[in-house]
């Protein structure tokens, strides 16, 4: 679960939204800033990520699945992915 939360320059402008996927709490963290929230963050993995922190953990994980994909496996391994 990812919680995406967005702060208005007011003390009383929070939003909160819970997510299931990286990929929607990515867009509606920006749907938040777009709708003119300046403060976004998205809370997952026990820490507290801005969108920028939060979009690299996406393109890493991509990364990552691709470079698995890729990998041969010979009838000795098992490729895991964690």
């Amino acid at each position: 679960m990812f919680i995406v939360q967005g702060k208005s320059r007011e003390p009383a402008g929070i939003v909160k939204v819970t997510k299931a996927t990286r990929e929607e709490a990515l867009q509606t963290a920006n749907d938040l800033q777009s709708r003119g929230l300046p403060f976004v963050t998205i809370i997952c993995d026990g820490r507290v990520y801005t969108m920028e922190e939060f979009a690299s953990t996406i393109a890493r994980s991509d990364r990552t699945e691709r470079r698995v994909a890729a990998a041969p496996a010979t009838s000795n391994e098992q490729v895991k992915e964690c």
